[in-house]
């Protein structure tokens, strides 16, 4: 079995950007092979957001399968190309989103 983790920070008055990502990435990781489970947490202090995305998958292989496919790497393209023109014009403001990425293996030392 294999672990991931996803956390987002985001000041709270752009949480809404945060509420809207976790729908739509609950609605896709819907149909990915090899998950077995999703859970969104979240935390909130006094000016930030956390949001923490625990997914579970049958193998890291399945994984790395659903994170590299197609949409998903063309989204991030995307997104990076759209902060490259936001920070040429400076015509909007920058929200700045820190994301932490941690992943996991089944351990039982019972094996060993």
């Amino acid at each position: 079995m294999f672990v991931n983790t996803a956390t987002f920070e985001i000041e709270k008055a752009y949480e809404e950007r945060l509420v809207k990502k976790r729908e739509k990435d609950k609605a896709q990781l819907a149909q990915a092979k090899g998950i077995l489970s999703f859970e969104c947490w979240r935390r909130e202090n006094k000016d930030m957001v956390e949001f923490v995305y625990v997914s579970k998958w049958e193998s890291q292989d399945a994984f790395k399968a659903w994170i590299s496919r197609d949409e998903h790497v063309n989204e991030h393209k995307e997104m990076n190309k759209r902060k490259k023109e936001t920070e040429q014009t400076e015509q909007t403001e920058q929200v700045k989103m820190k994301k932490t990425l941690r992943a996991f293996e089944l351990y039982d030392s019972s094996e060993n």
